[in-house]
């Protein structure tokens, strides 16, 4: 008899336990009226990778962040956890592991070109085709095509960007310079600079990547702006002659000293820096870097900003070109259910409209990757940014055509160059022998 009493009050207990467990699991569930949006949202977890992570890119971040919250708005149940990686880190290592393993993240930061062309192959790139033929938005991206394999879309351009010249106006003023027209007035000016003592250039060595932004368009302009495209599908080499000029006009420079002394242990940031505090006359920079150089809080020379492109090359088959494009953007993860897919479209809605593209050209300079319908309140210096593009030929930056182990070791060698560690033929030999490697993959 005792037993089963026992045993009675022992199940009275657990379905008491059971009972409370279940309210203290879900508080709301008893509160919210039937039928409402807090009792039938499906409960939807999303990840979203992004690169902006550094001091100088915190206005993209928080709008990233804000786009993301305007999406958990618009879906309810939603929850995007967001996940900030270093962009060489991700781009290299964690995004090609992710794809082979077939588990990339469902929202995510994506180059074109290579890259795209080589997610697009897993099978686990989602095609964003219909997608954007469906909210109305394919005509109304100035191009795509570096986010376009075999006549399907995979990526979307977040901005463009347009590589160039700031400078400082005030101190060609005081110095009686102008901007170059001919690249012979183009070192006769960092000459004249040297000689008053003012570091012509200022640069940050200790990330390649920086180091590459000039040679880039002095490759270009000697050899031709398919050079990169050619050299990727083996019509053309790192060390045929026009190339080997490029990247030796730049060494010419580094030589007569007209960058920063000591540039190697200086990371972008510091470049930025110190160019924006008045410290050199010039940046080859993205135009992104108006998001620093235009910023009261950050530059001493925000009224006598200026940009130009270099000057033509005597002789260069790429004269008159600009590397400017369009391969920064999202992608998103393919195979994913309908609700996800909501999600995804409720995103590209938000972050790809009038009201975000114009935030970030008029905070940070980024040329919108969209029509926008109004450009009221434009900065000068990125109405400056955007008529350089104007009536040039426009090519890509090189790391969106090529491998990426070319790029890394490309980055490491142009690094041993500033420091004086190896010769420009060299160099080009050995990159030339890793395309090579690369493309038999």
């Amino acid at each position: 008899m005792k037993k089963s009493v026992v045993t009675v009050l022992a199940s009275v207990f657990v379905l008491s336990s059971v009972l409370v467990g279940c309210s203290k699991e879900d508080p709301k569930a008893s509160s919210a009226p039937s039928g409402s949006p807090a009792a039938s949202a499906k409960q939807i977890t999303m990840k979203l990778r992004h690169t902006q992570i550094k001091e100088n890119v915190a206005k993209t971040k928080a709008r990233i962040e804000k786009a993301v919250k305007e999406t958990e708005g618009k879906v309810p149940g939603l929850t995007i956890k967001l996940e900030g990686v270093d962009e060489v880190v991700n781009r290299d290592t964690k995004m090609k592991a992710e794809f082979a393993s077939g588990q990339p993240p469902e929202i995510f930061e994506l180059f074109g070109g290579t890259d795209t062309k080589n997610y697009a192959k897993t099978g686990k790139l989602l095609d964003l085709t219909p997608i954007i033929e469906e909210l109305g938005l394919k005509d109304k991206f100035y191009n795509l095509s570096e986010f376009t394999v075999d006549g399907k879309i995979y990526g979307l351009p977040r901005a463009g960007f347009v590589e160039g010249i700031f400078y400082n106006k005030k101190i060609f003023a005081d110095n009686g310079l102008e901007v170059p027209k001919t690249w012979k007035e183009f070192e006769d000016l960092c000459q004249k600079l040297k000689e008053k003592g003012i570091t012509s250039f200022a640069l940050g060595a200790a990330e390649g990547w920086v180091i590459n932004m000039m040679p880039n368009t002095l490759w270009v302009r000697t050899a031709g702006v398919d050079i990169v495209e050619n050299i990727a599908a083996g019509k053309a080499k790192w060390n045929d002659p026009d190339v080997v000029k490029g990247f030796q006009i730049f060494d010419d420079l580094l030589k007569k000293e007209y960058f920063t002394k000591n540039a190697i242990g200086l990371k972008y940031d510091a470049m930025q820096a110190s160019f924006a505090q008045g410290q050199a006359a010039m940046s080859f920079d993205g135009g992104w870097a108006q998001s620093t150089y235009a910023n009261k809080e950050k530059s001493k020379i925000v009224d006598d900003l200026g940009f130009f492109i270099l000057p033509n090359i005597d002789g260069g088959k790429g004269n008159d070109s600009v590397n400017a494009s369009y391969s920064n953007g999202f992608g998103f993860r393919a195979g994913m259910d309908k609700n996800q897919m909501k999600v995804v479209k409720e995103f590209i809605k938000v972050l790809y409209s009038d009201a975000y593209q114009k935030e970030a050209l008029l905070e940070e300079g980024h040329l919108p990757s969209m029509k926008l319908s109004d450009t009221s309140g434009m900065p000068k210096i990125v109405s400056e940014m955007l008529s350089v593009t104007e009536g040039k030929k426009t090519f890509p930056a090189f790391d969106a055509l090529i491998p990426a182990k070319v790029k890394t070791d490309l980055e490491d060698r142009m690094q041993k160059l500033v420091s004086g560690k190896i010769t420009v033929e060299k160099l080009t030999d050995e990159i030339q022998q890793i395309q090579e490697q690369e493309s038999k993959k």
